[in-house]
């Protein structure tokens, strides 16, 4: 992210996060919305109206279906907080204290 990036879409209380991530997916994989439509039979509309921001909440039908044309399925995965910064065992400081060096050169 650059510096002082915001979602100009919509407001994460105002809208589903979702959108953002199929967004994603969709610049990724580099297709059209006609052939996502094509493959999905989600309207080339209804995915304007998701990235515009006048779509709040899509249905989770539509969702799946395009997501699927995209190679990927919604599932539920289990929620656990991963501490962002792990502990370093003293046995691999050396290690990377030398690609830090390595890569200073």
């Amino acid at each position: 992210m650059t510096k002082g990036f915001t979602y100009k879409s919509y407001v994460f209380v105002d809208k589903d996060p979702i959108i953002d991530e199929i967004r994603t997916v969709v610049q990724l994989s580099g297709r059209t919305y006609k052939q996502i439509h094509d493959d999905s039979n989600v309207s080339t509309q209804t995915l304007a109206m998701w990235f515009s921001g006048t779509t709040r909440r899509p249905q989770a039908a539509t969702v799946n279906a395009v997501l699927r044309a995209l190679g990927y399925k919604l599932g539920i995965v289990p929620y656990e907080v991963v501490p962002l910064i792990q502990p370093t065992p003293k046995s691999m400081g050396h290690v990377i204290r030398m690609a830090k060096i390595r890569r200073a050169k």
